[in-house]
Protein backbone atom coordinates (compact mmCIF):
# COMPACT_ATOMS: atom_id res chain seq x y z
CA UNK A 1 0.00 0.00 0.00
CA UNK A 2 1.45 3.38 -0.93
CA UNK A 3 0.54 6.14 1.27
CA UNK A 4 0.09 9.38 -0.31
CA UNK A 5 0.31 12.87 1.61
CA UNK A 6 -1.59 15.78 0.56
CA UNK A 7 -1.25 19.19 2.06
CA UNK A 8 -4.23 21.12 3.83
CA UNK A 9 -5.23 23.03 0.81
CA UNK A 10 -5.03 20.03 -1.50
CA UNK A 11 -7.25 17.72 1.20
CA UNK A 12 -9.83 21.14 1.19
CA UNK A 13 -9.83 21.18 -2.62
CA UNK A 14 -10.71 17.07 -3.25
CA UNK A 15 -13.25 17.51 -0.21
CA UNK A 16 -15.01 20.57 -2.10
CA UNK A 17 -15.28 18.54 -5.48
CA UNK A 18 -16.42 15.52 -3.75
CA UNK A 19 -19.18 18.00 -2.17
CA UNK A 20 -19.93 19.82 -5.69
CA UNK A 21 -20.01 16.43 -7.70
CA UNK A 22 -22.36 15.49 -5.27
CA UNK A 23 -24.38 18.52 -5.00
CA UNK A 24 -24.72 18.23 -8.74
CA UNK A 25 -25.44 14.43 -8.51
CA UNK A 26 -28.58 15.20 -5.95
CA UNK A 27 -29.64 18.18 -8.72
CA UNK A 28 -29.63 15.99 -11.31
CA UNK A 29 -31.51 13.38 -8.95
CA UNK A 30 -34.21 16.34 -8.12
CA UNK A 31 -34.70 17.50 -11.72
CA UNK A 32 -35.13 13.74 -13.03
CA UNK A 33 -37.82 13.00 -10.36
CA UNK A 34 -39.83 15.87 -11.29
CA UNK A 35 -39.30 15.99 -14.82
CA UNK A 36 -40.09 12.44 -15.52
CA UNK A 37 -42.02 11.47 -12.63
CA UNK A 38 -43.53 15.21 -11.33
CA UNK A 39 -42.01 14.39 -8.03
CA UNK A 40 -41.37 17.16 -6.33
CA UNK A 41 -41.37 17.79 -2.63
CA UNK A 42 -39.41 21.02 -2.38
CA UNK A 43 -40.36 23.12 0.77
CA UNK A 44 -43.39 20.25 1.26
CA UNK A 45 -41.51 18.39 3.68
CA UNK A 46 -41.14 19.40 7.64
CA UNK A 47 -39.36 17.46 10.11
CA UNK A 48 -41.54 16.18 13.20
CA UNK A 49 -39.61 15.96 16.69
CA UNK A 50 -42.20 16.52 19.09
CA UNK A 51 -46.21 15.64 19.18
CA UNK A 52 -46.82 19.58 19.34
CA UNK A 53 -45.81 19.45 15.36
CA UNK A 54 -48.15 17.25 14.64
CA UNK A 55 -51.04 18.67 12.79
CA UNK A 56 -54.80 18.11 14.56
CA UNK A 57 -56.01 16.53 11.53
CA UNK A 58 -54.15 13.25 12.58
CA UNK A 59 -55.46 13.72 16.73
CA UNK A 60 -58.10 10.98 15.81
CA UNK A 61 -55.86 8.76 14.47
CA UNK A 62 -52.88 8.44 16.64
CA UNK A 63 -52.56 9.39 20.14
CA UNK A 64 -49.51 11.91 21.61
CA UNK A 65 -48.00 8.82 23.39
CA UNK A 66 -47.64 6.99 20.67
CA UNK A 67 -46.08 9.66 18.83
CA UNK A 68 -44.10 10.07 21.73
CA UNK A 69 -43.20 6.53 21.56
CA UNK A 70 -42.46 6.16 17.86
CA UNK A 71 -40.34 9.47 17.76
CA UNK A 72 -38.47 7.59 21.03
CA UNK A 73 -37.74 4.59 19.23
CA UNK A 74 -37.36 5.23 15.44
CA UNK A 75 -36.34 9.17 15.19
CA UNK A 76 -38.32 12.29 13.88
CA UNK A 77 -41.13 11.71 11.39
CA UNK A 78 -41.54 13.98 8.48
CA UNK A 79 -45.05 15.41 7.42
CA UNK A 80 -45.38 15.87 3.44
CA UNK A 81 -48.46 16.71 1.34
CA UNK A 82 -49.41 14.21 -1.30
CA UNK A 83 -52.46 14.89 -3.80
CA UNK A 84 -53.76 17.26 -1.35
CA UNK A 85 -53.50 14.83 1.54
CA UNK A 86 -51.27 15.96 4.92
CA UNK A 87 -49.58 12.37 5.45
CA UNK A 88 -47.01 11.31 8.26
CA UNK A 89 -44.19 9.19 7.41
CA UNK A 90 -41.42 7.58 9.54
CA UNK A 91 -38.55 5.24 8.71
CA UNK A 92 -38.99 2.23 10.60
CA UNK A 93 -36.37 0.23 9.87
CA UNK A 94 -37.91 -2.61 7.65
CA UNK A 95 -40.45 -0.98 6.56
CA UNK A 96 -41.53 2.65 6.23
CA UNK A 97 -44.46 3.97 7.74
CA UNK A 98 -47.26 6.63 6.51
CA UNK A 99 -50.62 7.58 8.20
CA UNK A 100 -52.65 9.97 5.66
CA UNK A 101 -54.63 12.74 8.05
CA UNK A 102 -57.94 10.53 6.90
CA UNK A 103 -56.66 7.74 9.25
CA UNK A 104 -55.34 5.38 6.26
CA UNK A 105 -51.92 3.88 7.14
CA UNK A 106 -49.78 2.29 4.55
CA UNK A 107 -46.91 -0.07 5.25
CA UNK A 108 -46.28 -2.78 2.34
CA UNK A 109 -44.60 -0.16 -0.17
CA UNK A 110 -47.75 1.81 -1.24
CA UNK A 111 -46.82 5.26 -1.16
CA UNK A 112 -43.42 4.43 -3.08
CA UNK A 113 -45.21 2.76 -5.64
CA UNK A 114 -47.53 5.60 -6.12
CA UNK A 115 -44.79 7.85 -6.54
CA UNK A 116 -43.32 5.56 -9.30
CA UNK A 117 -40.08 5.33 -7.24
CA UNK A 118 -39.85 1.84 -5.65
CA UNK A 119 -39.83 0.68 -9.31
CA UNK A 120 -36.26 2.56 -9.18
CA UNK A 121 -35.13 0.76 -6.33
CA UNK A 122 -35.58 3.99 -3.93
CA UNK A 123 -37.58 4.31 -0.44
CA UNK A 124 -39.31 7.18 0.68
CA UNK A 125 -36.15 7.57 2.74
CA UNK A 126 -34.32 8.60 -0.02
CA UNK A 127 -36.69 11.45 -1.10
CA UNK A 128 -36.09 12.47 2.77
CA UNK A 129 -32.66 12.62 2.04
CA UNK A 130 -33.09 14.21 -1.27
CA UNK A 131 -35.57 17.06 -0.12
CA UNK A 132 -35.28 17.82 3.79
CA UNK A 133 -31.76 19.73 4.49
CA UNK A 134 -32.12 20.19 8.19
CA UNK A 135 -30.10 23.32 9.24
CA UNK A 136 -32.16 25.37 6.05
CA UNK A 137 -35.72 24.05 8.38
CA UNK A 138 -34.63 24.78 11.84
Amino acid sequence: MKIIRLSKSQLTNIVKRVISENESMLEKNKRFLKNKLGIDFTNNIQQITSTYDVPMEFDEYISSNLIRSYLNNYGPMYLFELDGKKYLYQDIGKYEWFLREDGFDYTNNEIPEKLGIAIMGLRFSDIIDMYFKEEENI
